[in-house]
């Protein structure tokens, strides 16, 4: 991909970034409690923030670990679990921008570890119908 574009993100930009930064990987987790591996993933995450939520709805946090469904990232702020986000993931090698849910949100001794889920398009255009 063309690092100086920005693309939707979609299954197959998410599957070329990863692929891009594959490392090898010890899963944290037993057989068959994670859907799908995790890969360890140092970058930046803007995310904005919908107008129901408090507080400064621009935040930039840090990315912690990547899978083709999803993200951990690290934040100085909450964000409540069940909220639709907009997002942008930026690495060299591509920026893709797209939409997210967050599925937890958990306090740490340097801010919160927060589970992102994709919403990518096709899903978009099923709730809306």
């Amino acid at each position: 991909m063309d690092a100086e574009r920005i693309v939707r993100l979609t299954q197959e930009s998410v599957r070329e970034l990863i692929e891009s930064e594959r490392v090898h990987a010890i899963s944290k987790h037993p057989p068959g409690q994670r859907r799908e591996e995790r890969w360890p993933f140092p970058g930046t995450v803007e995310v904005w923030l919908p107008d129901e939520c408090y507080g400064e709805k621009h935040l930039l946090a840090t990315l912690h670990n990547l899978s083709q469904h999803g993200l951990g990232m690290r934040s100085r702020r909450p964000v409540p679990v069940d909220t639709k986000i907009s997002l942008a993931i930026h690495q060299p090698e591509l920026s893709c921008y797209g939409h997210a849910v967050v599925r937890h949100c958990t306090r740490t001794h340097a801010g919160y570890l927060i589970g992102i889920e994709f919403i990518f398009e096709s899903e978009e255009a099923s709730e809306t119908a």
